[in-house]
This record gives C-alpha cells, sequence and structure tokens, in this order.
C-alpha cells in the first residue's frame, strides 16, 4: 500500500486522523461533467490504491453540486460499503444541503456539521 503523502488530487485536500481521512473537497462548484468523472476517480484512488476505509467527506467549501456529483458520493459510499468501510459526509449547507436533503440523501448518508463531528461518529461506530 503506498503512502497518502504520495497521492496530489486535484479536487480535494486530504488529511489523516490515524486510519481517518478527511477528504476536504476544495472547488467551490462540482458541476462540469469532465471534472465531476475525475473527482469520481480520485475517491476510487483513494479506496482502492491507498486502501482508505473510514472517510469524511467535507463539502464546506462546495456551494453548487449537480446531481453527477451527488452520483459520485453515492458511488463512493457503495465502493465503501463493499469493502467494509464507513463513510461520513459533513459541511453541507446552503444550495448543496437543500439538494441533498430534497433527494433524501440526507437519509441515505451518515452526516455530520463538522470534520470533528464526523470523526467522531466515525469513532464511535467503530466501538
Amino acid at each position: 500500500m503506498t503512502s497518502l503523502s504520495e497521492f496530489d488530487p486535484a479536487f480535494m485536500v486530504l488529511e489523516e486522523r490515524g486510519p481517518i481521512v478527511i477528504a476536504r473537497i476544495s472547488r467551490p462548484s462540482l458541476s462540469d461533467e469532465e471534472n465531476i468523472e475525475e473527482l469520481g476517480q480520485e475517491f476510487s484512488k483513494l479506496i482502492e490504491h491507498f486502501g482508505c476505509r473510514q472517510l469524511v467527506v467535507d463539502l464546506g467549501a462546495v456551494g453548487m453540486v449537480t446531481s453527477a456529483a451527488l452520483g459520485k458520493l453515492i458511488s463512493l459510499h457503495r465502493n465503501l460499503h463493499r469493502r467494509d468501510g464507513r463513510l461520513v459526509i459533513c459541511g453541507a449547507k446552503g444550495m448543496v444541503l437543500d439538494v441533498m436533503v430534497t433527494a433524501r440523501l440526507n437519509e441515505y448518508f451518515k452526516m455530520a456539521e463538522t470534520s470533528d463531528d464526523a470523526v467522531a461518529v466515525l469513532n464511535q461506530s467503530a466501538v
């Protein structure tokens, strides 16, 4: 397994907290189809190449999201679930949160307000 420090993703800034990886999405808009495909590839690489099994995706910097981007989050969740991994989404607000609530994804994903809250959720369910 390769060290996460060797990964330089275009869409996120990564932080490791023990076995938990926080992926802070750094783009304000997740709408361009070509870029969304790259986002999905970065998520897959985190899981398949770097062995990430506990992931927090922080959407705090994201102000706009399309259904294609939400599809990548759903694929990420399924990919982790198949590997006995876990995902918590945090920081969703404004239009992003509205879209997730309308699509009932707030019931599908584990959600938290902050990355610290999300890490706590993963740590609790690990016990």
